[in-house]
């Protein structure tokens, strides 16, 4: 088939790697405008762009996707269909119609769960232990088009969005190439999606991180690892924020006020929670790298019985900019 490319973030370049390598033909690459990224706002190709020059194919930026000028250019590549994997943007109808085949969106969830921005963070946020991706024909709204192709994948209880996303854009990438060849042979029918059951995922916040040490060791577990990298699930540490990277459910009985530290030992810090305990064993004090906890402990001359600030109100300056959108 005659391929145009559709996607910005990290996450769609396993897919644009294998389509590369495929014997279907990527006749061009369609990604958002170079931007400012990180704490110095330079601006930076997509890596999907990166990956795209690399390979020589024709990489086209529109700031929209409306424009008559870009639907002409779009359609000169006379394309059968247009793969789309976190893009960034929705698709307007004559994008839609353009392609024989219509338009293909990967979606990490297995929908109609998690529809929206952030599907994969959420379903660990939820404690989710089973997830997956959904191969969907791409409709007029958000992720409820019908779907071609789903593969489920297990969650491990400490894995972490950033080796959960990472194992299913490679899986995703086989299963776009497994949905084009049966598109090709006309051995595939798309099923609508059932309504029971939907749920929405919605954009990344700061906010969202901030720890309550008032919750169940579980359920902020669950929030550190669902937000690694970005934003972090951030506590504060004598008024400054600390990002949290790395932890564990301690099956210890909670004791004493929520977020004070009752032990420290070689693996972390064990702290108090409304619920069990959690064991703190990597975090990010604001503006330095990432540390082991005996590390921070022996920095901050942290003892049994200090506590972590229950005000909130100071700002994230441990959390780094915002990743690429990972939604089309």
């Amino acid at each position: 088939m005659r391929v145009i490319f559709m996607g910005t973030a990290a996450f769609a370049c396993p897919t644009l790697q294998q389509l590369l390598v495929s014997p279907h033909e990527i006749v061009a690459v369609v990604t958002q405008p170079d931007r400012p990224r990180g704490r110095g706002q330079h601006t930076e190709a997509s890596p999907v762009k990166t990956l795209a020059v690399a390979q020589h194919v024709p990489v086209v930026q529109p700031r929209s996707l409306r424009p008559t000028t870009v639907l002409e250019t779009l359609a000169s590549y006379q394309p059968d269909v247009i793969v789309v994997v976190a893009y960034g943007n929705m698709l307007p109808p004559a994008v839609l119609t353009l392609p024989r085949y219509g338009c293909l969106n990967l979606h990490a969830s297995l929908l109609p769960k998690y529809r929206g921005a952030a599907p994969i963070n959420w379903a660990i946020i939820q404690g989710e232990t089973l997830t997956g991706y959904t191969i969907m024909q791409m409709d007029e709204h958000l992720d409820t088009g019908p779907m071609l192709w789903r593969e489920t994948c297990p969650i491990a209880v400490d894995e972490d969005a950033a080796s959960l996303t990472s194992r299913l854009a490679e899986a995703g990438g086989h299963g776009m190439l497994h949905v084009l060849e049966a598109l090709a042979a006309g051995t595939l029918r798309a099923q609508a999606q059932p309504e029971a059951g939907a749920s929405y995922a919605p954009k990344l916040t700061r906010a969202l991180g901030r720890v309550d040490w008032q919750a169940s060791a579980r359920t902020i577990h669950d929030l550190v690892r669902g937000l690694v990298p970005w934003p972090g699930a951030t506590a504060l540490w004598q008024g400054t924020a600390v990002k949290l990277w790395r932890t564990r459910v301690d099956e210890l009985s909670s004791t004493g006020t929520p977020g004070t530290i009752t032990a420290i030992t070689a693996e972390g810090c064990r702290v108090a929670c409304g619920t069990q305990q959690l064991l703190v064993q990597e975090l990010q004090p604001a503006n330095r790298r990432r540390m082991l906890a005996q590390a921070f402990v022996q920095g901050y001359r942290v003892r049994v019985g200090d506590r972590f600030d229950q005000d909130h109100d100071a700002p994230d300056r441990a959390a780094d900019s915002p990743p690429d959108p990972a939604h089309a």
